[in-house]
């Protein structure tokens, strides 16, 4: 088979590897679509403690199951399915707490174990045990079907911060992520939508979701905008979904009193980021960060997608075969769309 290594930073070799086998206990996954996310990105840029070289990286995955370990029940060959990301090892307090995403091991799919840049992938135990292996419908492609695990942490930030219908949002950043956010806001009822965006791209990709009102911050006072279309009141709720410092600071200006922000992209450690927590106590603010998804939000994830709740063909701007990743690679890297996809499927043709 075709496989994409990361050997090390900002390197990705095309390998050709044996077909990995199985035991009683894993499934071997034919990979038709892989998204690329920012953490890919980030992975690929700057590596990750987690990650020992080479590995195959990559955990937004859909694909079919072509062979199932003797102890494996619930899935067959034939069986089309998309993942979530963890690997929970299903014996930690989070874990008993059906909250794997927050499992003390810490353990992903693309991290510990070789992840969906690949014609074929092993689901390892633990992850058929206790990780999130959800069929889709016949009429879900796989590349809508990758977008479930991105998606997923999308309905878990809307549930974690509250979000309710008649509110207005304040959006920062207009990627992949961005605008899943703004599109799920409008189908849930907010009243108004705003999107903070640099980009005159994705600015127009933020009106396609659904933003009422686009900043550009280069150009426009962002707190003063968000006043002037809110009574001067601010807005009820604030979700930062670029990995900017200055905006994570700016949201608590932007929330209106006793309103609420989403912290969604995490930051360099190194960033400094003083924070003026006066905004905390006088304002009232519910703040609050999310990290993945809980196993029944990708269920969510994935009934939205089969049932068209949302058009998410419009969230993949670009797609490429396996061998051209590096390619989408540096085309996420440039911020020209938004979803970059991998079909790793579309080498069968090409192979000798």
């Amino acid at each position: 088979m075709q496989a994409i290594a990361l050997t090390g930073k900002q390197q990705l070799e095309l390998q050709k590897r044996d077909v990995p086998a199985i035991n009683q206990d894993e499934i071997l996954l034919k990979v038709h679509a892989i998204g690329v996310c920012g953490s890919d990105l980030r992975v690929y840029n700057h590596g990750d403690d987690r990650i020992d070289y080479p590995r195959v990286i990559g955990h937004e995955i859909a694909g079919e199951v072509v062979e199932t370990g003797e102890r494996v029940t619930r899935f067959k060959p034939g069986d089309r399915v998309t993942l979530g990301a963890h690997i929970p090892c299903g014996e930690c307090i989070y874990c008993q707490q059906n909250e794997g995403h927050h499992c003390i091991k810490g353990h992903s799919m693309g991290y510990q174990a070789d992840g969906g840049f690949a014609e074929y992938v092993v689901l390892p135990k633990k992850f058929v045990q206790n990780g999130s292996i959800q069929k889709i419908a016949d009429a879900t492609s796989y590349e809508l079907a990758s977008l479930s695990e991105p998606f997923s942490c999308v309905l878990s930030g809307l549930d974690e911060v509250g979000t309710k219908p008649g509110e207005t949002v304040v959006v920062y950043g207009a990627g992949a992520i961005g605008c899943m956010y703004i599109a799920a806001l409008k189908r849930m009822g907010a009243a108004k939508v705003i999107a903070v965006q640099r980009s005159k791209t994705r600015q127009q990709k933020a009106k396609e979701a659904g933003a009422d009102l686009v900043i550009d911050p280069s150009a426009e006072n962002t707190t003063e905008k968000v006043k002037a279309a809110t009574d001067r009141l601010g807005a009820d709720t604030v979700i930062v979904t670029a990995p900017s410092a200055d905006a994570q600071r700016e949201s608590l200006e932007v929330a209106r009193t006793t309103g609420k922000v989403l912290l969604f992209a995490g930051i360099k450690p190194v960033t400094e980021n003083p924070i003026n927590t006066n905004h905390f106590i006088y304002k009232q603010l519910k703040v609050v960060g999310t990290h993945g998804a809980p196993r029944y939000l990708h269920m969510e994830a994935v009934k939205w997608i089969d049932e068209g709740l949302l058009d998410f063909s419009s969230f993949i701007t670009h797609t490429f075969t396996l061998e051209d990743t590096e390619k989408a690679f540096q085309t996420a890297l440039s911020k020209e769309g938004l979803k970059c996809v991998v079909k790793p499927g579309e080498r069968d043709r090409k192979l000798v």
